[in-house]
């Protein structure tokens, strides 16, 4: 990764081809498509495409330490290609320029989803969350530092929804600025971020038990509220417990029985019978490396570190590539996706196996890794 600046392909790049040209860009379905088509290209088709690599904030900030891992700073630069302990200042100067005028941080490609379109680099909820949560750790900022407090009114002045009326449901966060698109993750995140940023604000609290009001009869989330949205997969159920622990970790109240249940479900939907990770709750299809990735965090959180082993030595003996030192993307039904994604796949990877390791080092002891 520090080999290619961090820079690299990415599941959602493909409206960025050479070959889109303005009849693609212009119309929706054909936006949607193409970006479809690009995603599940083999790798061949996508070099084709001429899909420049980027630098992806999201990818900066799990290196950082976002979402509860281990900053770069921490590595050891024993046999490593660069000091760890220079990378984190320096990630963290380089996403401070990538900050919006809006206080935000955004994807650096334009990616159309079913619910909406966003620009190239324009401020989303996730990665602004990761970036923030990534400054907080690794880059070692104070929640009052100037550009985190200008991501706290982003999130506030634009992505909050009130709620509909007096006496409905809490309201909720807003993945983009413009669209109203309720997804569960999101708003948990968005929660999360702003209570750290400006306690006792009134947004996170509304939100938090609008997502708790949303767990179903049998402990799940589905992604979002639209019909297109109804599906379970094992990351973002992921995402929703290690923000629950990480919560309930800060002393937030009456959390305990919704990550039980929550819990539970994980175990008994998303993963198989041998204990490894399921990409769609109770589906046995392709296995992405996100999804792998997201297990070996989440499952230590709530005591399961000897599955969590397991899956991290299925991921470094099944999904690793040594000659190139990459991970592939994920499994399918022909065998390994060979395909490299830089944030989607290797920084998730990197993230996750960061944590599986501290875990297992003295405190103290941080050489030799």
């Amino acid at each position: 990764m520090a080999a290619n600046s961090f820079a690299g392909a990415d599941p959602f790049d493909g409206l960025h081809s050479k070959y889109t040209g303005s009849v693609i860009l212009r119309h929706r379905i054909s936006r949607l498509a193409w970006l479809q088509a690009m995603k599940h290209a083999p790798a061949k088709i996508r070099d084709y495409a001429a899909i420049p690599p980027m630098v992806n904030p999201k990818t900066l900030a799990l290196l950082l330490g976002a979402g509860g891992g281990v900053p770069v700073s921490d590595w050891s630069a024993s046999g490593a290609a660069f000091d760890g302990a220079k990378v984190a200042p320096d990630l963290t100067r380089q996403l401070l320029t990538l900050q919006n005028p809006d206080g935000g941080w955004g994807y650096p490609f334009a990616w159309q989803a079913r619910a909406f379109f966003a620009q190239s680099g324009q401020s989303n909820a996730i990665v602004t969350c990761f970036v923030v949560d990534g400054l907080l750790n690794g880059g070692k900022m104070p929640p009052d530092h100037p550009a985190l407090q200008a991501a706290a009114v982003f999130l506030q002045r634009d992505l909050w929804r009130k709620p509909p009326a007096a006496g409905a449901d809490g309201g909720y966060f807003g993945y983009i600025a413009g669209a109203d698109a309720e997804i569960y993750n999101v708003t948990l995140w968005a929660a999360w971020i702003l209570w750290r940023l400006v306690p006792g604000n009134p947004c996170s609290q509304s939100a938090i038990d609008r997502v708790l009001g949303q767990q179903r009869a049998d402990g799940a989330w589905v992604y979002g509220r639209r019909a297109h949205h109804g599906f379970i997969d094992g990351f973002h159920s992921g995402y929703i417990l290690d923000l629950l622990h990480r919560l309930d970790n800060a002393g937030w109240p009456g959390l305990q029985t919704a990550m039980d249940r929550g819990w539970e479900f994980y175990q008994r939907a998303c993963f198989d019978s041998h204990g490894l990770p399921r990409s769609f709750a109770g589906k046995k299809r392709y296995l992405d490396s996100h999804a792998v990735a997201q297990a070996m965090a989440t499952l230590p959180r709530f005591g399961a570190f000897t599955q969590a082993r397991d899956v991290a030595f299925f991921a470094t003996d099944r999904l690793f590539d040594h000659k190139r030192g990459v991970f592939y993307a994920g499994l399918g039904r022909f065998g390994k996706d060979r395909r490299v994604f830089m944030r989607w796949t290797q920084a998730w990877m990197v993230w996750a196996l960061s944590m599986m390791i501290d875990k297992e080092t003295p405190d103290g002891d941080r050489q030799g890794r």
